[in-house]
């Protein structure tokens, strides 16, 4: 186990009330569970479509990672497409609008996972300096208005042995600290992009990245 993640962990969990880190294992039965059968394509999730307006060609993200994890035993790509259906389907119930998942959006927020876990560190701000908005803004991605949530847990524990229920982790932990919950139910978002990696040793790194892809839009006629 990694020790400065460990510390993370604990600091993150007393700081934010048990928020984006808190462990949940006392209950590990899912609480909000997709409504929706998952589309395959052979051992991984249909891609879905997006709805942002902006061209591909206007986007520069990063290159995509040639492996979401170094572990056998997990389908990330299913977890992220869970975790994104998790999400809707709470926003539904509260009263918010459904986001439309952006792959481009999802590599950024998966960099940042992957930079987190490969760097060792837990934090919005990495090394040099970037934040959230430093890495949107160096993709040339449209983003009226939007935030990011993080969330570390460890892969295969008693409470995350399927890629459902790490979807379900990571959403709990949101859920349940004030400050990333709201971020999670802001009406203004409508995209986001969910970014995952887990290193070799079970430590999972979760980026969710919401936005404001087409700001003014509701206004319109």
């Amino acid at each position: 186990m990694n020790r400065r993640f460990t510390i993370a962990l604990t600091l993150v969990a007393m700081i934010s009330l048990a928020g984006c880190l808190s462990s949940v294992g006392s209950n590990p039965e899912p609480i909000v569970h997709s409504q929706e059968p998952v589309e395959m394509e052979g051992n991984n999730p249909k891609t879905p479509k997006f709805g942002h307006q902006q061209l591909d060609s206007e986007v520069k993200t990063p290159i995509p990672l040639k492996n979401k994890t170094p572990r056998e035993d997990v389908n990330v790509t299913l977890s992220e497409y869970i975790l994104v259906d998790k999400i809707n389907n709470y926003r539904a119930d509260s009263g918010s609008g459904r986001l439309v998942s952006d792959p481009r959006l999802a590599r950024i927020a998966r960099h940042h996972s992957y930079d987190m876990a490969t760097r060792d560190f837990f934090n919005h701000t990495n090394p040099d300096g970037e934040t959230f908005t430093d890495r949107v803004r160096a993709s040339s991605y449209a983003c009226g208005g939007g935030g990011e949530n993080l969330r570390g847990v460890f892969w295969n524990r008693s409470y995350t042995q399927t890629e459902e229920e790490l979807a379900e982790v990571i959403l709990r932990g949101f859920i349940r600290s004030p400050e990333h919950n709201t971020g999670m139910l802001l009406p203004s978002h409508d995209t986001i992009g969910v970014g995952i990696y887990i290193v070799q040793d079970g430590r999972t790194y979760a980026t969710v990245n919401f936005c404001d892809a087409n700001p003014g839009e509701e206004n319109e006629s």
